[in-house]
């Protein structure tokens, strides 16, 4: 609580008195809290790892067991996407023991945060609509209308075409005005969510007015980062860039002693940077910065947005040396005659190309890493596309198959012939489905991993290969396995459940065959993820 309460005052310190700085004071400031992020981070490390002590304290205490998975998810919510979800989905699970209906719905709300925070917006409305508040309390409401305020605008803000991006913000603003309806009149909550409404309007003046009112005394650093950021876009519309610079610097600060990684304060500030020419290598320091960050925290949309402007900044940047390269040979031209002066230009000019070939490796690393990111989404698109096509096939065979059924049963029903109606159900025809059901799997699997079996068979030696799988077109049990893996089904009762066989039966086979390979065991699954769909690049 202390370091808590020192971080908030230092903050309104440096607030209070940047007002009065230049714009240039302000970067340094904040390139010294870059600097020293690493100290902030250890201090939520340090949180976090209390935390976890807690949980095991009451780990069979259910009661306060999920208000300590609720703290952890509350830490872990804006600085780590995966650890967020999966506290998230503990609290879903006891919630759903206790049948405690508002705590489903938090738990369901945090889940949804995530999705939202990651850029899962499908995922996002497929849960908002599973949500039922009928029966929660009034700050389970709020949360909820407050959460599907943001989905709307988040939407609005990734897809800019019209009429949609008019309809969600539209949609976005009736659920702002009843979570306005909930919240204290005059909070910082209340104000900052009252300005935010004033902003979808395209009040600028109202929502500068509440912004900066619920940034006074405001002791929560989401918050102020938040409202801060948000200030500094509304300047960046109004031609105010100094002002909205300084107010995105107040909100990185703020992300930096939070440890928040998803973020878009220092996407907006190098944004700013780059557009007025103030400092192209400050933009990219701080793009490069945020493309960290919304990588630890697998923020997929903020991935996008970054990737936009950052091959601008970097050409931009390369341009930039170039320039000063020509300029120096030139201005060292003039005194050739000067021998020693050549040899001094000549040493200056070596160097510049050198940086030259380091800024043009580091372009070439980053749009390999762009590329891989890319490639990573297409083939996940890709499995998505083919097992959703797939599946709908399968639930249009099944009915099929039952509308068949059900006319032959009751046809045999009507004519009392019970001999022929016990016939008809025959443990036979039932594994025959099963039969059906893996080979369409197998087909739609190598059909998007045409060379699985082949870079699975790689990984054992050719003695262990004597007397294995020889089809190209399925696979055996042990295959399937570790095909719901490449999948990222790693669960091994959800792979039992698939492949109708026990847990212990499932954690046999892969150990199993984890032991027939020449790859270590820990190393084994990832070998597995390794190998690439067909349109992987």
């Amino acid at each position: 609580m202390n370091k808590a309460v020192f971080f908030i005052f230092s903050w309104l310190v440096f607030a209070f008195s940047i007002q009065s700085q230049n714009l240039d004071s302000a970067l340094t400031v904040l390139d010294t809290y870059l600097d020293d992020s690493e100290r902030y981070i250890k201090e939520k490390e340090s949180k976090i790892s209390s935390l976890h002590k807690s949980v095991t304290k009451h780990f069979s205490q259910p009661n306060k067991l999920i208000l300590d998975y609720s703290d952890l998810y509350d830490e872990y919510k804006s600085y780590k996407y995966d650890s967020a979800f999966y506290y998230a989905s503990k609290t879903q699970e006891i919630a759903v023991i206790s049948s405690d209906a508002n705590e489903l719905a938090k738990s369901s709300l945090r889940l949804m945060f995530c999705y939202l925070s990651s850029g899962l917006f499908k995922e996002s409305f497929d849960l908002s609509n599973e949500i039922d508040i009928s029966k929660c309390d009034t700050e389970t409401c709020m949360m909820f209308y407050k959460t599907m305020a943001r989905l709307y605008y988040d939407m609005a803000d990734y897809n800019r075409v019209e009429p949609f991006r008019e309809n969600y913000i539209h949609k976005g603003l009736e659920y702002s005005k009843m979570a306005l309806s909930l919240l204290k009149p005059e909070s910082s909550e209340y104000l900052g969510s009252v300005a935010l409404y004033n902003l979808k309007l395209k009040d600028y003046p109202e929502a500068i007015d509440n912004f900066n009112k619920a940034l006074i005394n405001n002791k929560n650093l989401r918050e102020i980062a938040i409202n801060a950021s948000s200030l500094g876009y509304i300047y960046t519309l109004t031609n105010e860039y100094d002002k909205a610079a300084i107010k995105i610097i107040n909100a990185a600060i703020a992300d930096i002693q939070s440890s928040t990684k998803e973020t878009v304060a220092l996407r907006l500030l190098a944004t700013l940077l780059y557009e007025k020419k103030q400092d192209i290598d400050r933009a990219y320091k701080y793009i490069k910065v945020a493309l960290d960050d919304a990588s630890v925290y697998n923020a997929r949309h903020r991935k996008i947005e970054i990737g936009q402007i950052l091959p601008i900044i970097e050409k931009e940047r390369i341009t930039t040396v170039e320039e000063q390269r020509n300029l120096l040979i030139w201005m060292f031209s003039l005194v050739f005659v000067l021998f020693v002066m050549f040899l001094v230009s000549t040493i200056i000019i070596n160097k510049q190309l050198k940086k030259i070939k380091i800024a043009r490796q580091t372009i070439e690393e980053q749009n390999t890493k762009l590329l891989n990111i890319n490639a990573k989404l297409t083939e996940t698109s890709s499995i998505k596309d083919k097992y959703i096509g797939n599946f709908f096939y399968n639930i249009y065979q099944n009915i099929s198959n039952l509308e068949h059924i059900y006319r032959s049963v009751n046809k045999k029903l009507t004519t009392k012939n019970y001999d022929e109606l016990a016939k008809s159900f025959k443990q036979s025809d039932l594994e025959h489905e099963r039969e059906n059901m893996y080979r369409s799997f197998d087909e739609t699997f190598l059909n998007l991993f045409p060379n699985f079996i082949e870079e699975y068979e790689k990984l054992f030696t050719p003695e262990e290969l004597e007397h294995s799988h020889k089809h190209t077109n399925s696979l055996n049990i042990e295959m399937r396995i570790f095909a719901l893996i490449r999948l990222g089904v790693y669960e091994s009762e959800k792979i039992s459940k698939f492949l109708n066989y026990s847990v212990h039966t499932i954690n046999t086979y892969k150990t199993k065959v984890k032991n027939k390979s020449w790859v270590q065991n820990e190393q084994f699954e990832a070998r597995i993820m390794e190998i690439r769909s067909v349109k992987s690049i």
